[in-house]
């Protein structure tokens, strides 16, 4: 059965007061129990700023969206967003030095030789030839090998949790989750992996024809669909395996393929302009674009090539016969003729493939529809996708056509009307949570206490994450991860990210500095924190029950209106440390709650 938001909605607020109401067991004055909560109060366009043009709130977003200029709220979020689109021109030094200071460790035993060393982020930057001289040529352990993709992930979750340019860290996460890659399926990958990052970051609001072509020469691309090793052969030709995911994942989408289809004189035509398409693909599209791509691969020393790297034409495999992708009947029910001609070359043949799946109408809308579903709603308005859908053909030569069309989305009526229909996902939910208790990520060290096997706390906080199944670059098929409420509003994953609220500021689970007493204002009532918590990780005070269920939490059956005091029996017997934790617990128990969850 599908899960609704409501479903959704009414069992995590059920454990949630579940909870308050053992917590409060001592008092014998539990609260009542909700039945459901669900957000019936109007978003600000302030919280839908932070709450989804953001990885969540943070004290110092809070503070630039407040004093960003704007004679009423709507101009004031216009203005942000075009500030946010306007990344470049956001001094993010405080987040590049978080970066240069990071260390992280590495551990291993090779060749009778044990490294363990704490190391600067040093590959970020590093050039695709030389990540490949230096990561995939020489004669290296694993770990050193894949040391790249670790460096990219620990910059990664930095610039979530601190950087100021969100909407661009939004973005990039979102290209790397449309063009996926498991970063660990290949050492060649994973020792590039910060070139591919890079590729991403440079497109992420550029032009997509662009992003797809440097995608597509990509060490990272080339080995994980296999175009690396395709050359012409019999049959359906060479690897067709990324010509499939180039139209059912990255282009088209799998919503215009004909299965099982292969009368091309009866495929209808759409149009723009002057330019004529085939409305939808068939496999044999799929076959031909495969075709198209042959000796398109990498340097990797093998075969007569150079040894660097660096994408190759390998003209001795290129399948020069003509080829037909996508072409129009001229007239309905008679087959188009080859648009790809006899002997048109290897990089021309690539090239023209890559911008007609980019031109076409087919790949604007279902682009469009990701970025409404990413950006707003599971189930965005068709009006929204058709706004985009106008800007991104109009733009489909200017370099910054992918800013247009998310300027265009969230400044559309119907995306700042929307709120609550989306939840986080994990990642996206302990970033959250990070981001507004101003925790502080860890830094390793090479040993604790004498232990060598110890310090590796950046180690340990992917691998805390991963259980709740949002794995950082590691989804292992090329779809990437889901971006619905139905796929994450399951038990494991729910309950894997409430337990790491807790376990991530343990040494075993992160070891990240979250001081919530110390943010606290001291001398406020139970109301006082609560309410000062509710802004800080919503950006407003909910009218439900939630605010009811916290208060009585913290309160434990003494006056609401007074700081929150010890009980005098078990489990506190007067001391202060327990009003210390309840404080921390009620923090944890609002970051389980759909209002925390919900975008």
């Amino acid at each position: 059965m599908e899960l609704t938001r409501r479903n959704f909605l009414e069992g995590s607020v059920a454990l949630v007061a579940g909870l308050v109401t053992a917590g409060v067991a001592a008092t014998g004055t539990p609260p009542a129990l909700v039945a459901a909560c669900s957000y019936t109060q109007p978003a600000s366009l302030r919280t839908i700023a932070m709450r989804r043009l953001a990885f969540g709130p943070s004290p110092e977003l809070m503070a630039m969206y407040d004093a960003t200029p704007g004679a009423s709220d709507e101009e004031r979020f216009d203005n942000w967003v075009r500030q946010q689109l306007n990344y470049t021109a956001i001094d993010d030094t405080p987040c590049a030095n978080r970066i240069a200071s990071a260390q992280l460790k590495i551990l291993y035993t090779y060749n009778n030789r044990t490294v363990n060393e704490v190391r600067p982020l040093s590959w970020l930057s590093a050039s695709r030839e030389t990540l490949w001289q230096q990561r995939v040529v020489p004669d290296l352990h694993w770990i050193e090998r894949i040391r790249p993709y670790n460096e990219v992930r620990v910059a990664t979750w930095i610039r979530a949790v601190y950087s100021r340019r969100q909407l661009f860290e939004v973005m990039v996460d979102f290209w790397h989750n449309h063009f996926n890659v498991n970063a660990t399926a290949n050492q060649r990958i994973a020792a590039t992996w910060s070139d591919y990052d890079r590729i991403i970051r440079t497109h992420a609001l550029g032009n997509f024809h662009s992003m797809l072509t440097e995608v597509t020469k990509s060490v990272a691309m080339m080995y994980y669909l296999n175009n690396v090793s395709n050359k012409a052969g019999g049959g359906e030709g060479g690897n067709e395996n990324f010509a499939r995911e180039l139209f059912e994942l990255h282009t088209l989408g799998s919503d215009n393929y004909l299965k099982f289809y292969d009368q091309r004189g009866n495929i209808p035509v759409v149009e723009y302009g002057s330019e004529r398409y085939a409305a939808s693909y068939i496999d044999y599209d799929v076959y031909e674009a495969s075709r198209c791509l042959t000796g398109w691969t990498i340097a990797n020393g093998s075969d007569g090539r150079p040894n660097t790297g660096a994408f190759y034409l390998m003209e001795s495999w290129h399948d020069n016969y003509p080829k037909t992708v996508l072409a129009p009947p001229p007239l309905p029910g008679i087959e188009p003729a080859p648009n790809f001609p006899f002997n048109h070359g290897t990089e021309q043949d690539g090239t023209k493939l890559l911008r007609l799946v980019a031109y076409h109408p087919g790949t604007a809308r279902h682009l469009c529809t990701k970025l409404c579903r990413r950006l707003v709603a599971d189930n965005p308005p068709e009006s929204l996708i058709n706004t985009a859908y106008n800007v991104w053909m109009q733009h489909r030569e200017s370099p910054d056509q992918i800013r247009r069309v998310v300027e265009a989305i969230l400044l559309a009526p119907e995306a700042k009307s929307t709120f609550g229909a989306k939840i986080r996902r994990p990642l996206e939910a302990i970033w959250a949570f990070l981001r507004a208790t101003n925790a502080s990520l860890p830094n390793d060290v090479a040993e604790v206490n004498g232990d060598a096997t110890k310090g590796n706390y950046w180690e340990s906080l992917f691998w805390s994450v991963a259980q709740t199944g949002h794995r950082l670059f590691g989804w292992d098929t090329p779809t990437g991860h889901p971006d619905r409420a139905e796929y994450w509003a399951n038990t494991n994953a729910l309950l894997r990210t409430w337990n790491s609220f807790y376990t991530l500021a343990q040494s075993w689970g992160g070891n990240v500095g979250i001081d919530i007493v110390g943010q606290t204002p001291a001398g406020l009532s139970c109301v006082g924190i609560v309410d000062f918590w509710l802004q800080r990780m919503l950006t407003y005070t909910p009218t439900g029950d939630l605010r009811t269920l916290l208060i009585n939490f913290l309160a434990q059956g003494f006056d609401p209106n007074q700081p929150p005091q010890p009980l005098p029996g078990a489990p506190d017997w007067r001391s202060p440390e327990a009003v210390r934790d309840r404080i921390v617990a009620m923090v944890q128990l609002l970051a389980m709650s759909p209002e925390f969850w919900l975008r």
